[in-house]
């Protein structure tokens, strides 16, 4: 069992996009209130997130002028950053590039959660998605257990047009389904750039581990090394356990 920080070999200067399904704001906050006892981390969007609660940040800024003008201040700890707040949708605007490499130098960890889903568990990428930025070393994409095996049906899918093109006609989400997520160009992978990871999430049971244990056997024969290299891992950001596969 590793933290968060071993398991994505987390080092200083590390920019992490996390693109997927299933995990990607809980994995955003989780890795970096881990990393914020030891590390100045940085916490951003580059599409939008909603605004979070207290206890998962130090400093706040949703307009990253105002972050600007107080950049003097020793910001130890969880700083979230954004371009804008949008108060009827309480959601955090994300920054451009030109915004992060103006204030990455701060920091000693940059975390981005580069994608969305509309809060739907599987997705297919449209030609924008996902923004992934330019300084970005590693991109994680979260995929989670629990859809493997489920019934591939439109009211629980994002873009479910675009989906139905990895499933070659499979009425359920089965190991094909995800390998072909996994190595296409227009999957989970799709702009990614450094070093890439596949967190396999909501392994909450002994079941589930074994269940995400086998897929990535699965995808290490049939899927990584394709268009793709990609570090596998699986865990459970409810449990707090994580597990390289």
């Amino acid at each position: 069992m590793k933290t968060l920080k071993e398991l994505f070999d987390i080092k200083k200067g590390d920019v992490v996009s996390i693109t997927g399904t299933g995990g990607k704001t809980s994995l955003l906050f989780t890795l970096g209130n881990e990393l914020r006892k030891k590390s100045r981390v940085l916490i951003t969007t580059s599409t939008k997130i909603l605004m979070p609660s207290k206890e998962y940040y130090d400093f706040i800024y949703p307009c990253i002028d105002d972050y600007i003008r107080d950049k003097m201040k020793n910001h130890e700890g969880e700083t979230v950053i954004s371009s804008k707040y949008i108060k009827e949708e309480k959601k955090l605007i994300g920054i451009s590039d030109e915004d992060l490499e103006s204030v990455m130098d701060d920091f000693d960890v940059v975390l981005i959660e580069a994608d969305g889903s509309k809060m739907l568990p599987l997705k297919a990428w449209k030609d924008h998605e996902p923004p992934i930025l330019r300084k970005t070393t590693k991109t994680i994409g979260v995929f989670p257990i629990d859809m493997l095996g489920e019934k591939i049906k439109q009211d629980n899918i994002y873009n479910y047009e675009g989906f139905i093109k990895f499933t070659e006609g499979s009425l359920i989400v089965d190991n094909e389904t995800v390998g072909r997520i996994c190595s296409s160009p227009d999957g989970i992978f799709k702009n990614s750039r450094g070093s890439l990871y596949l967190f396999i999430n909501r392994a909450d049971d002994s079941e589930k581990i074994q269940t995400a244990r086998k897929l990535a056997e699965y995808l290490k024969t049939n899927a990584a090394g394709n268009a793709f290299d990609f570090k596998i891992c699986t865990g459970s950001l409810k449990e707090g356990v994580y597990y390289e596969c």
